[in-house]
C-alpha cells in the first residue's frame, strides 16, 4: 500500500509542475512527502479554493491522503471524525474525477480503508456498551460503503450487529431489571434478526433466555409481604413468559440438538411450566450428552 502511494504521489508532482511551479499544490505535495502534515494540509486546502485546479482529481486525492494521514496520527482526537469524513469525501471526489484512471485505484484503496474505520468504530462502541454511537458509526458504515459499492449486501453484517446490540440490551437489562425499557429493546431487536433469519442460533437461544429469565426474576419479586392474589397474578404472569421462551428455545434446539445449553434451557423452561415428564426427558438428553463426551474417541 505505501509502495502504491509513493508512486501517486510521484505523479501528483509530475502533474502539478506542469500547471505551475507557484502552484499552492506542489507545496502541499512536498510537505506532504517530507511529513509535514500541518502545512500541506494548509496548502491542499487553499489548492481547492482554485476553482480549475477543483475541476481535476489531483488536489482532492491529495487532500483525501493528507486528511487519512492527520486521522491516522490522531484518532482519538476530538476532529478526528471531521478528518476521516472530509478524507473520505476528498478521496471519493478524486476518484470520481479521475476520468484516465491515474489515481483512482490508490484513492479507492484509501477510502476503504476508512471505511473500515467506521466499522471498527461501531465495534468498539458496542464493545463499550454505547449503542448509540454504535447505532451511529454503522449506519455511517453502510452509508460510506453504499457510495463505492451501491450493490453491498450488509444482510450477513446486519444480523451480527443487531445480535450484538440485542446483547447489549440484555445486559443493561439484567444489570438493573427493574429498567424494562432495556428489556423492550432487546427482544425488539432480537425479533427483528428473526425477521431477516428465522434460523438464526443466536436470535432464537438468546430471546428463549430473556423471555425465560423475564418469567424467573418476577418470581424471585415474590415476598411475604404480597398478597395471595397478587401472587397468583405474579406466577400467571411469568408463566407467560416461561411460555413465549419455549418456542424459541425449542427452534435452537432443532436446531443443533448437541447445544447443552438449549438442553440446560429445555429443562429449566418446561419445569417452570410445572411439565415435569418433559423437564426429566431434557434432563437425561443433558445427562447422556455429557457421558458421551466423556467417553474416549474411536482412533
Amino acid at each position: 500500500m505505501k509502495r502504491l502511494i509513493s508512486i501517486a504521489v510521484c505523479l501528483w508532482a509530475f502533474t502539478a509542475v506542469l500547471l505551475a511551479q507557484s502552484n499552492p499544490l506542489v507545496e502541499a505535495n512536498d510537505k506532504y512527502q517530507k511529513g509535514d502534515l500541518e502545512g500541506a494540509r494548509t496548502l491542499v486546502d487553499k489548492a481547492i479554493q482554485d476553482k480549475k485546479l477543483a475541476e481535476t482529481p489531483e488536489p482532492w486525492v491529495l487532500r483525501g491522503f493528507i486528511y487519512k494521514d492527520l486521522y491516522k496520527a490522531a484518532p482519538d482526537a476530538a476532529d478526528a471524525g471531521l478528518l476521516r469524513d472530509e478524507a473520505m469525501a476528498s478521496l471519493y471526489t478524486g476518484a470520481g474525477l479521475d476520468s484516465a484512471k491515474q489515481y483512482s485505484d490508490n484513492a479507492l484503496r484509501a477510502y476503504a480503508y476508512l471505511v473500515t474505520t467506521v466499522y471498527n468504530d461501531a465495534v468498539h462502541a458496542l464493545n463499550d456498551m454505547d449503542d448509540t454511537r454504535a447505532i451511529t458509526f454503522y449506519t455511517k458504515y453502510k452509508e460510506a460503503l453504499s457510495r463505492t459499492d451501491p450493490g453491498a449486501n450488509f444482510a450477513e453484517r446486519d444480523i451480527d450487529f443487531e445480535n450484538a446490540l440485542g446483547t447489549l440490551y440484555t445486559k443493561r437489562f439484567n444489570a438493573d431489571r427493574g429498567q424494562t425499557g432495556w428489556y423492550d429493546k432487546a427482544v425488539a431487536t432480537y425479533k427483528q434478526v428473526l425477521q431477516q433469519d428465522s434460523t438464526n442460533y443466536g436470535a432464537n437461544y438468546n430471546l428463549a433466555t430473556l423471555y425465560y429469565n423475564r418469567g424467573v426474576y418476577n418470581i424471585q419479586q415474590i415476598s411475604a409481604d404480597n398478597d395471595i392474589p397478587s401472587i397468583q397474578q405474579i406466577q400467571e404472569a411469568s408463566r407467560a413468559f416461561f411460555t413465549l421462551a419455549l418456542p424459541y428455545m425449542l427452534k435452537a434446539y432443532q436446531m443443533d440438538p448437541t447445544r447443552k445449553e438449549t438442553l440446560l434451557g429445555l429443562e429449566g423452561i418446561h419445569y417452570s411450566l410445572q411439565d415435569e415428564k418433559q423437564s426429566l426427558y431434557y434432563r437425561h438428553k443433558y445427562e447422556a450428552l455429557k457421558q458421551d463426551e466423556g467417553k474416549p474417541k474411536e482412533p
